[in-house]
């Protein structure tokens, strides 16, 4: 973790600049001048106003709640789409969270609980890098990382809209997007490539730029992981991670994102599962649940006013310190105003139910956070409309736009880190037999199959041999023997992010390879689809390439870039090692 003078002075930019001037208009929206037009969602509109005076105060809180669905098409008859019809008609509560199918069934699935809802149903999605992170057809971008290292804050913008255009073709209103954590921890399992690097000025230039992109299109943007969760070693997925910084500290790296998003318009922000002792000391409460920082940090010091979401509450960093009841009552009381995916949705609303009819939650907090809902809603013209055109979707989804933003993004990332003995670009008269040697961490499926397609495209070589690794590794001695007779090594790893896995490391062993390799043979090159700061634990590796995703275009992107067909342009956005810092990056 490095505290470098780039963040002091952002820190300074950041909270010592006066926002610019926001001006009440005629219909109740908030423009924000110089910076994005801001809906204000807290504002008294009368159709919002009737609504809430006609809904029982069990119908509110249902409001609040958002639950989840794996989202394939559902025959009506089966128990999950009964579990779902059952939360919209007699729990009306407010809307859904999606994570897999294809888009034509998902917009299917939303449109048929659109029909059964009497309110209009506030449908969310985890689209960070695109609709095919959940959905078989989507669109599928480079990390958030690929975007810091191209420099080039357009890119954020036109990704955020073209992503957005597809949300709302499948019925999709708020995409949890973009994570705006501050990746300043190597040893971070969750965050990583996901953000897009470790300075607050790149992180909150990217951030807002995607934000106005996704909020352009008509989807509410949500800025996350909040207070920051870029600098811890836990994976909130599975405990509940304590950040033991100061505030001066946090307003100097972490929050300054959160600030430059607000000030941008973002309407929703997501709060972290993470313990953050200098705000609130309260053993093992989450910011998710914490009054302190919600209420305290982020509504009153940075003065939010959006739709405050908490992370997934199924996840351990909540569910291994509080029942469903508690966590329902904590959320109501720290400021939060959608309560996603509570381990128990009638149960949730009893509790919260019950503490307002004994008095102590009072019916105006329900109120003030339900406006905010309906407001939303109303933003988003669900009222007018909200049923999605099934027949248009596959025109929309995935689009030859969205490819072509995709592979842009792709070509403009990768990023030349060392090149010792100009092993790259690779030309047809430099090596005759290359070796092919993919590792992958075994957290997830790697890509490596395109990769050697791709590279067996360029018919550059005499002889291509491949060997495909995952997770441990036994035959080391006789990989390194069979690696000398090739003029070329080439290593593809495919360290990637995945919940619940606590690393983003490669295994000992195979760390134990690439030394063995780099000691005894000669050309190698290693190219990092994934977590870019893997050479701290090979070093003396001659030629190191990151690229951040795995995803086809990134693949190609690399594959061009390695034979010389496009330029490497990229620059790092995080410090990887001692030797490469921030803004490293060889261009040719």
């Amino acid at each position: 973790m490095l505290l470098t003078f780039r963040f002091i002075i952002s820190a300074m930019l950041f909270f010592f600049h006066t926002p610019d001037k926001i001006i009440q208009s005629t219909e109740g929206a908030m423009s924000v001048h110089g910076i994005h037009d801001y809906y204000d969602f807290t504002a008294i509109s009368p159709e919002t106003e009737k609504k809430i005076s006609e809904m029982t105060l069990r119908e509110k809180i249902a409001q609040m709640i958002i639950s989840s669905s794996d989202g394939f098409a559902l025959d009506e008859n089966s128990v999950e789409f009964q579990r779902l019809r059952n939360l919209v008609i007699n729990e009306k509560i407010g809307g859904f969270i999606f994570f897999k199918g294809n888009s034509v069934q998902e917009a299917g699935l939303i449109n048929k609980l659109q029909q059964l809802s009497e309110t209009p149903l506030l449908m969310s999605a985890d689209f960070e890098r695109g609709t095919r992170m959940r959905l078989d057809d989507g669109s599928l971008y480079p990390n958030n990382m690929a975007l810091g290292a191209t420099r080039d804050p357009e890119l954020a913008y036109k990704m955020g809209y073209e992503i957005a255009k597809e949300c709302r073709a499948i019925g999709i209103h708020q995409n949890y997007a973009p994570v705006v954590d501050v990746n300043n921890n190597s040893l971070n399992p969750i965050i990583n490539v996901r953000s897009f690097g470790e300075d607050p000025m790149l992180v909150s230039e990217m951030g807002d730029k995607m934000v106005k992109g996704i909020q352009d299109a008509n989807v509410i943007a949500t800025a996350k992981h909040f207070p920051g969760h870029g600098d811890t070693e836990i994976d909130s997925h599975s405990d509940l991670p304590v950040l033991n910084l100061d505030m001066p500290r946090l307003e100097s790296v972490e929050l300054p994102p959160f600030k430059s998003a607000i000030e941008a318009g973002v309407m929703s922000v997501m709060i972290a599962h993470l313990s953050f002792p200098a705000v609130d000391d309260e053993s093992n409460v989450p910011a998710s649940l914490s009054t302190k920082l919600i209420g305290g940090l982020l509504q009153d010091k940075l003065g939010f006013k959006g739709l405050v979401v908490t992370d997934a509450l199924n996840m351990a960093g909540v569910v291994k310190h509080f029942s469903t009841e508690e966590v329902a009552l904590r959320c109501v009381n720290a400021g939060v105003d959608l309560i996603l995916m509570p381990q128990g949705e009638t149960r949730t609303i009893d509790a919260i139910e019950g503490a307002v009819l004994n008095g102590s939650i009072s019916e105006e907090r329900i109120n003030s956070s339900v406006r905010k809902i309906l407001n939303a809603k109303q933003w988003l013209k669900l009222y007018e409309n909200k049923i999605v055109d099934e027949s248009i979707v596959s025109n929309i989804v995935n689009s030859a736009d969205s490819k072509a933003l995709a592979r842009e993004i792709a070509n403009k990332s990768i990023t030349l880190v060392k090149n010792s003995g100009d092993v790259l670009p690779f030309t047809e008269q430099q090596q005759k037999k290359c070796l092919i040697i993919s590792m992958n961490n075994g957290n997830e499926k790697a890509n490596s199959d395109y990769f050697l397609k791709t590279f067996k495209e360029t018919n550059q070589f005499s002889e291509l041999s491949f060997y495909d690794l995952s997770g441990d590794i036994t035959n080391t001695s006789e990989i390194i023997s069979d690696a000398a007779g090739y003029d070329l090594i080439i290593i593809p790893i495919y360290a990637k992010v995945k919940i619940k896995t606590g690393t983003v490391g490669l295994p000992s062993s195979q760390l134990d390879l690439i030394n063995g390799l780099t000691a005894s043979s000669g050309k190698i090159c290693i190219i990092s689809f994934g977590n870019p700061y893997l050479i701290q634990g090979f070093p003396e590796v001659g030629s190191y390439v990151c690229a951040y995703s795995d995803s086809e275009v990134s693949i190609e992107a690399a594959v061009d870039a390695a034979f010389g067909k496009i330029k490497f342009t990229g620059k790092l956005p995080v410090t990887i090692s001692n030797n490469f810092g921030f803004g490293h990056g060889i261009t040719n």
